[in-house]
């Protein structure tokens, strides 16, 4: 069976989460999205996907457009760092 993460809601709904990750080279800022507040803004069925999601963000420390996406599960939160 396979799973769709292509809205903010299905992210939502299967304990995903997206990092943003800002491609300054003077800055390279990275936050968690909180896809809460994006549904509500967004709405739920909004897309979660790169090219529709990208354009609504910016860097909050630098105001960076060239923004990319990092998606992973909550369960994986923090694994792979030391």
């Amino acid at each position: 069976m396979s799973m769709s993460l292509s809205t903010l809601g299905a992210l939502i709904d299967t304990d995903h989460m997206l990092r943003a990750c800002c491609n300054n080279p003077k800055c390279r800022h990275y936050a968690k999205l909180d896809l809460e507040y994006l549904a509500v803004k967004l709405g739920r069925d909004h897309s979660s996907m790169r090219d529709d999601l990208v354009p609504k963000l910016k860097c909050s420390k630098c105001k960076s457009k060239n923004i990319s996406l990092i998606l992973s599960a909550k369960s994986t939160e923090g694994l792979g760092h030391t």
